[in-house]
């Protein structure tokens, strides 16, 4: 299952890399293809469809696309054995895959017709996973990979290569004009998704799998892939692995910045962080991609409740701790990056070469694999580094020897005693490479002198994207700086926190004719329409929960207490600081103004204002989800008469709290460093003032739910005109129940 066999062929097992192939490509499905996609499942609330999933090309009949990790895995078993017998044999299979990918889930943006992949649960980490339609970066990526290798295989079996080709010229065009945000500056990346339906906003938070996919795939050049790091460095939760005697500075990474947890897609997993490692040592930072490999095998090998196991959730988990131990994914990962990664061993034997680009840190003077395949062994002595290699492949393959510039001098390169030529790389990043190629040979020994100062590695003091370093014989990129620092965790937008002035004037702002439900209804509500029309996964008919283990979740909201705290004060509330908010007494009126994406309620709200005021303060409840993470959810405009306007956005996590639980927040795994809201709890009508010290380590569910007192700051000079709430985002529903002016 998912990444073990992987394990296969990166540990040099082919033939029971072939054996695993053979079963499993004859279990795929070849029945008729349907005439319609069939809709999704009533009996699972609308989150799944697998009758549509289960049609000609599926092969593991599982609740998973798990063709997408398998045609992975067989296409790099080509580039080890070079099989093209064993090509022959499975290319219907790799047809009925790709024709069932794009019958189910290639989506279409734009008057281009631009495509994009959804992922219906391709990874690991996909438990509640749900892409609504959208297509998503790293469904996308492996298909590009997996179109383009099949074009390079159709033209070594004589078949027709147009489609594939043309399918992965597309993508490589759609994924950079549809979800590569920033461009031109050092904060740029490839997002993580762009919904299909309702605004068909871009998710630019990617998680780790959209990071390790889109390298591995081989989607972006050396620039791109740089900057995609930069991504994880500054936005992805870096958790420091400390014990007695281990070394200063390792660490391990959460999956995503996401929040409120939810299973798989926030946790903390050796294969995870491993697969991001190999992706580093793809995009050139070996010394990074080694310190968080070796915290994690640390953290699982030596510190952990099972030593010596390769496991999958690490103790460093919040949530989860060391569960799943025995899970083999981590297997699988874990062979590539040190095979793949830290010796740097990647064959092509589909095009006659071996390349070699080794990743150890640089002050290693010794390194030596072992491999059924290849003997690899590196040793240093003073200015001399020389490389053995020997090839066991069934057949010798050209090698090409890519190594980082470690003086600005090369003095010499001999290859088994002869001189021979290097090739700069121009476009290297962070640090200067070369490239010596040698002729296919069972044994060869290679020989570099070096001369000179050490190379200026790292980045500019700027935020361009990259600037050219020039220093003896080389010629490299030297990477800016993103404007989000280094920070060790998630970076966090700036807030809008407005206090109320001493000796302020309240007054509250009537919206009982806005009122459209009360806010006990929110999960009792079936959310029909808009849904993807396609095999997706999305979030249940309920508006809470997920398709994988939650497709019945719901979530009690009892508003008696607001009501009737609201009855003794004389249809009011008071927060501890005297801000009054009307709201609605016993029995079952309407107390709230939903706003959503969903047709069961309008996109927006607008209510009349008169006069001028130094701040508005707002009681609001709503929903969402870690899928709805690190984006402005929704957003409230106050309009003055002059045409200007103040606006508040509501961004999951730090203004936008989801009614029936608060956010967990920790200094690490789930950081979030913004004013921390004020929560009025529904089943008591109490008002709870949320500070991050005692807050910390909190969070969870909410007896009955709990709205969420937010302020803006308001120009007094101004007349005002409008109060504006909108629903941006899909999936979530947007309440506001009370609105209170200053003057």
């Amino acid at each position: 299952g998912w990444r073990g066999p992987y394990s296969l062929d990166a540990l040099g097992w082919h033939d029971r890399a072939r054996q695993n192939f053979t079963y499993w490509t004859g279990r795929q499905n070849t029945g008729p293809i349907p005439e319609k996609i069939p809709p999704a499942s009533e009996k699972d609330n609308l989150a799944r469809n697998e009758a549509g999933l289960h049609t000609n090309g599926d092969i593991s009949n599982s609740h998973y696309d798990m063709n997408l990790v398998f045609i992975d895995a067989l296409f790099r078993h080509l580039r080890w054995t070079g099989d093209l017998e064993f090509a022959k044999q499975v290319w219907p299979v790799i047809e009925r895959h790709l024709a069932w990918e794009r019958r189910l889930f290639r989506r279409e943006y734009g008057p281009d017709k631009l495509p994009l992949y959804e992922a219906y649960a391709v990874i690991w980490a996909s438990d509640d996973l749900q892409y609504s339609g959208g297509g998503t970066m790293h469904a996308s990526a492996y298909n590009y990979f997996h179109n383009l290798e099949a074009a390079r295989l159709a033209r070594l079996l004589g078949k027709d290569a147009t489609v594939y080709q043309h399918e992965a010229q597309l993508l490589e065009r759609s994924m950079r004009e549809l979800l590569w945000v920033n461009g031109g500056t050092a904060d740029a990346w490839f997002a993580e998704a762009k919904d299909w339906l309702g605004l068909q906003r871009v998710h630019s938070s990617a998680a780790l799998w959209t990071f390790y996919h889109t390298m591995d795939s081989e989607v972006p050049t050396p620039q791109e892939a740089w900057q995609m790091t930069r991504q994880v460095d500054t936005q992805i939760p870096h958790i420091p692995v400390r014990g007695p005697g281990v070394p200063e500075g390792l660490y391990t990474l959460s999956e995503s910045n996401w929040m409120p947890y939810e299973w798989s897609i926030n946790n903390v997993v050796m294969a995870e962080v491993l697969h991001t490692a190999l992706g580093f040592w793809q995009a050139g930072r070996a010394d990074e991609a080694w310190r968080m490999t070796k915290g994690s095998l640390l953290a699982a090998m030596f510190m952990g409740i099972s030593p010596g196991n390769v496991g999958s959730m690490s103790y460093l988990d919040v949530y989860r701790r060391e569960s799943q131990r025995d899970f083999g994914d981590g297997s699988g990962v874990m062979s590539r990056a040190i095979v793949e990664g830290l010796f740097g061993v990647k064959p092509d034997a589909l095009a006659g070469e071996l390349r070699l680009e080794p990743g150890w840190p640089e002050e290693w003077s010794h390194a030596t694999l072992r491999h059924p395949d290849v003997t690899f062994d590196f040793k240093r002595d003073a200015e001399t580094d020389t490389y053995a290699i020997e090839q066991r492949f069934s057949k010798p393959m050209a090698l090409r020897l890519r190594l980082v510039a470690r003086r600005d001098r090369v003095a010499g390169v001999t290859v088994d005693g002869v001189a021979t030529t290097w090739h700069l790389i121009e476009n290297s990043v962070g640090a200067p490479r070369f490239d010596v190629l040698v002729p296919a040979a069972a044994k060869h020994e290679v020989k570099i002198e070096w001369l000179g100062e050490r190379p200026h590695f790292g980045v500019a003091a700027t935020n361009r994207p990259f600037v050219t370093a020039k220093q003896g014989q080389f010629i490299w990129l030297l990477p800016g700086t993103p404007s989000r620092g280094d920070a060790a965790s998630a970076a966090v937008p700036t807030t809008v926190a407005a206090v109320i002035p001493a000796g302020a004037q309240f007054e509250t702002v009537d919206l009982a004719a806005r009122f459209n439900d009360r806010v006990t209804q929110i999960f009792k509500n079936e959310y029909r329409s808009p849904r993807s029309p396609f095999v997706s996964l999305a979030i249940p008919k309920q508006g809470l929960g997920g398709w994988a283990g939650g497709v019945n979740t719901t979530a009690e909201i009892d508003d008696s207490g607001l009501r009737a705290t609201a009855v003794k004060n004389g249809g009011r509330i008071v927060l501890p600081d005297g801000t009054p908010f009307v709201t609605t007494g016993p029995g079952d009126g309407k107390n709230i103004v939903f706003t959503s994406q969903w047709d069961n309620y309008p996109r927006e709200t607008v209510v009349l204002l008169t006069g001028r005021a130094k701040t508005i303060s707002l009681l609001m409840a709503g929903s969402t989800g870690p899928m709805q993470s690190r984006i402005d959810n929704g957003e409230v405009i106050v309009a003055y008469t002059d045409g200007s306007t103040e606006r508040l956005a509501l961004e999951n996590p730090t203004t936008w709290w989801p009614i029936e639980q608060d956010y967990f927040i920790d200094d690490y795994q789930f950081r979030d460093d913004a004013p921390l809201p004020v929560r009025v709890d529904l089943r008591t009508g109490n008002a709870r003032v949320l500070e991050h010290e005692a807050f910390k380590g909190k969070g969870g569910k909410v007896s009955g739910g709990a709205a969420t007192v937010l302020r803006l700051n308001l120009n007094p000079e101004k007349e005002l005109k409008s109060l504006t709430v909108r629903a941006l985002a899909n999936d979530v529903v947007i309440g506001l129940m009370a609105a209170t002016l200053t003057r």
